[in-house]
């Protein structure tokens, strides 16, 4: 699959994107952590609530990314979000993660209920880190 270039917008727009950005940016890492709390809560309803504003924030980011990759060089303001826009991809595996983990403890307790035999679901090897096929997958969904 190629990426498409996406039309620069008018300067004025492109700007006025480049602006709201770090807005968009600190409400993205809100989200996230808003979302890791529902997770923890195992409230879906919360959870489920916050899909819609996030994935309006990372659509709205993804295509100012789209502009900013075609400029050169690289709007200042666009550099300056990057680390917080590392640490919002390291939230949303850590999120990612905690859903699988629930994932599994539910399917291991319904194979048990059903007196099926459940796999192993150790989320962490001897040495107390995460099992390599959690750590993989997780990783593969980034």
């Amino acid at each position: 699959m190629t990426a498409e270039l996406i039309a620069l917008p008018p300067d004025d727009v492109l700007q006025q994107a480049l602006q709201d950005a770090p807005a968009q940016a600190d409400l993205l890492a809100a989200l996230l952590a808003q979302e890791f709390e529902t997770l923890k809560q195992r409230d879906m309803a919360a959870f489920e609530a916050l899909q819609a504003q996030k994935g309006e924030t990372l659509e709205k980011l993804s295509l100012l990314a789209q502009w900013c990759s075609q400029l050169q060089p690289t709007p200042q303001a666009w550099q300056d979000l990057q680390a917080n826009l590392l640490q919002s991809r390291e939230d949303h595996m850590r999120n990612l993660q905690l859903m699988q983990r629930q994932l599994d403890a539910v399917r291991g307790a319904l194979q048990a209920l059903q007196g099926e035999s459940a796999p192993s679901v150790d989320l962490y090897d001897r040495s107390g880190h995460m099992a390599r096929r959690y750590a993989a997958w997780s990783h593969h969904l980034a």
